[in-house]
């Protein structure tokens, strides 16, 4: 893989490889309407197209990268643009589709006077990608008052949706988890999902977020029905947090989103209360990484001040900006979430007790779910019990296999 550019953390050369410098420059056009890059490093050199398109799924920027690479298809190989096509006018009906969903369900629990708040995909999507609507979304994730569960259920099941568990235990969703997942099947159609939230985190000792983000709220419209959504630093909360939960850690999807609020909202965005609500809730880290992903990755302008209020200690700074920039384009990303997720979990926390208890204290069934187990077989049980051991070994196991390569 030829390299072609470079960045500095602390003395450290960081090179990106051709392939990740068109990821960025597919974001950059998404974040910034900036293209003036992409035909001079089309013309640079020998791309691997592969690892181009495996970058693509990690980071989910499939239909934006047909959209924006369409117009330079005499620098690309024979058949990429028509392989991308698919994958942009599935999501642009996605959008439209889910977009009138929530807006059905919206006007039945208005009737019932239940807040209703849809947050990261539909949330932001007609608010920050007006000029891009195929953001990629597979279901609907919504935030209710924890008190308004018990109707939120009945009015989904009288609906039509059922409640999907996957296999686990309705207690474990409610008590460990902090929403549940329902499901309608429509005819000729795939299932349409929505996930009911009642935290953005998983239970902590020290958290306040809740209450106040109700209090919040701001108006706006999808399709022109008025509906309300989180603040716009509640927004980035959520985005923010997100991070910390098991996935694409890295994914520059939710960079992108974060990119665009504050695009968006910079001057009237409220840093101070970014600013109290980490202190907190113990969320200083997880802010601070945040921020780095979009200053590293995409140069945003974040005020250095706010960096510095959020007291996160050289050390950890460092190993932060180093993580985001030799993680975010690793080969074979997505074999590699597990590990990278991981590596993430003890960054993304302000000291170092919590992510230690979380691995003691983590539910068997969330054990199993990391680690493709039966989540009640009497395997995953013993394992589950010798949980740190497993882990570590697993750990050391997929570090060698990955040198191997």
């Amino acid at each position: 893989m030829k390299k072609t550019s470079s960045k500095f953390v602390n003395d450290q050369d960081v090179r990106f490889t051709l392939e990740a410098e068109l990821i960025l420059n597919i974001g950059r056009a998404i974040c910034y309407g900036q293209k003036e890059g992409i035909q001079p490093l089309l013309k640079k050199g020998s791309f691997n197209w592969d690892l181009f398109k495996e970058m693509l799924v990690y980071h989910e920027l499939n239909p934006f990268a047909y959209l924006i690479l369409k117009d330079y298809f005499l620098f690309l190989p024979e058949g990429l643009i028509k392989a991308l096509e698919p994958t942009y006018y599935f999501y642009l009906h996605q959008a439209v589709y889910l977009q009138q969903k929530f807006l059905d369900l919206f006007q039945v629990f208005k009737e019932k006077k239940i807040a209703f708040i849809p947050i990261k995909g539909i949330g932001i999507l007609e608010d920050l990608y007006y000029k891009f609507p195929i953001r990629p979304m597979v279901d609907i994730d919504v935030l209710i008052k924890k008190e308004d569960l018990a109707p939120v259920v009945f009015t989904l099941e009288q609906q039509g949706f059922k409640k999907d568990l996957e296999g686990l235990k309705e207690a474990y969703w409610k008590e460990k988890q902090y929403h549940l997942i329902f499901s309608k099947q429509e005819l000729g159609k795939s299932a349409f999902v929505i996930e009911v939230h009642w935290d953005i985190d998983y239970p902590r000792g020290k958290s306040n977020l809740m209450p106040e983000m109700f209090n919040r709220l701001r108006e706006f419209s999808i399709q022109n029905e008025p509906v309300e959504l989180l603040s716009t630093e509640d927004t980035f909360l959520v985005l923010a947090i997100h991070q910390r939960h098991f996935g694409k850690t890295l994914a520059l999807k939710y960079t992108c989103d974060m990119v665009l609020l504050l695009n968006k909202y910079t001057l009237n965005f409220d840093w101070n209360y970014i600013l109290r609500k980490s202190k907190e809730n113990n969320l200083c880290s997880t802010v601070f990484f945040a921020l780095n992903q979009i200053k590293l990755i995409f140069n945003t302008n974040i005020p250095l001040p706010i960096l510095e209020e959020l007291n996160v200690s050289s050390w950890k700074k460092n190993k932060i900006k180093i993580f985001i920039l030799t993680n975010t384009f690793l080969s074979d990303q997505n074999s590699k979430c597990k590990n990278v997720y991981l590596k993430a979990h003890f960054l993304l926390y302000d000291d170092w007790w919590e992510p230690i208890s979380y691995l003691l204290n983590i539910p068997q069934e969330q054990f199993a779910k990391f680690y493709n187990l039966a989540p009640y077989d009497r395997k995953t049980g013993f394992l589950y019990r010798l949980r740190l051991f497993y882990i570590f070994f697993k750990t050391i196991l997929k570090n060698k296999e990955t040198k191997s390569k």
